[in-house]
């Protein structure tokens, strides 16, 4: 999008050339990069109050746990991802939450979340940064603000989701309550489309890989989870995910066709080993 601005204004700017001055060309390049920027982190404000209450009700659904190091340990993972991969208007959150329940949430705006028992199963540390990466991709490709249609094609102010969310007004308030608890019952019930779980695993594996950690690892954790979906211990997640045989067979064929399948990474399971012992 950056690119794209650049471009625009290049253009405008040869062509206001030939009416004004050269210093008025500079005012009118810092008024519109002024006007532009406003409005981008206009958006994403609103974006980070839309997410902060979607937080918010997940955690009023589970306890956060309250193991200090564990959770560290997760935020350094996932930060370190999303210091590289992760959109940089954004300050990403990563927290545990107190359950058996297998799943991750990610609410817009830059929060993360997995279940301590999402945790139990895995087996190191990359397939912590799979989990991780795939929540963080459904942040960085906006899933459920487009899905709710927040998502403005100008990015004005008094467009999408600025204008939805921006006012002070009681009705602007019934509307960003209602809006969460949409993004809350799409979170818990409903869930996604399978294109955006698919887009979501596909960037996370490309995440992985970015980042050095064994890709592989991601189908491994895949594959670990059936047994437990059929028996009933992630119960959301079966709900709100297409089955374990879709994505698997898409990641592979994604690795197929990108010609990844040979690509080796860092597991970390004796680190990740010593952090989950507290569990």
């Amino acid at each position: 999008m950056r690119q794209f601005y650049n471009c625009l204004f290049l253009s405008i700017f040869i062509v206001s050339l030939d009416f004004v001055s050269s210093a008025e060309a500079q005012e009118y390049r810092l008024r519109a990069h002024h006007i532009f920027w406003k409005n981008q982190e206009a958006g994403t404000e609103k974006e980070i109050d839309f997410g902060r209450g979607v937080a918010a009700k997940i955690l009023g659904k589970y306890p956060i746990l309250r193991d200090k190091q564990m959770v560290s340990y997760v935020s350094q993972i996932g930060t370190g991802i999303a210091a590289q991969l992760g959109r940089p208007e954004l300050r990403y959150y990563f927290g545990i939450l107190d359950t058996e329940d297998i799943n991750a949430y990610a609410a817009p705006g830059g929060y993360i979340f997995v279940t301590k028992g999402a945790l139990k199963l895995m087996r190191n540390e990359a397939q912590l940064a799979a989990v991780l990466s795939h929540e963080l991709a459904h942040i960085d490709q906006k899933h459920i603000v487009r899905k709710l249609k927040l998502e403005s094609s100008d990015r004005s102010l008094t467009s999408g989701i600025a204008q939805i969310l921006g006012g002070a007004t009681l009705s602007a308030k019934i509307a960003l309550e209602r809006l969460n608890d949409l993004a809350f019952k799409m979170l818990m019930e409903e869930g996604l489309s399978k294109e955006d779980e698919a887009d979501a695993d596909q960037k996370a594996m490309e995440m992985m890989i970015a980042t050095g950690y064994d890709a592989q690892s991601y189908l491994d954790y895949l594959k670990s989870l059936k047994p437990h979906l059929e028996q009933g211990q992630a119960k959301v997640l079966s709900k709100t995910h297409p089955t374990i045989d879709l994505r698997y067979q898409l990641l592979q064929e994604f690795i197929v066709k990108n010609e990844i399948d040979k690509i080796q990474g860092k597991k970390n399971e004796k680190r990740f080993q010593q952090y989950l012992a507290a569990l």
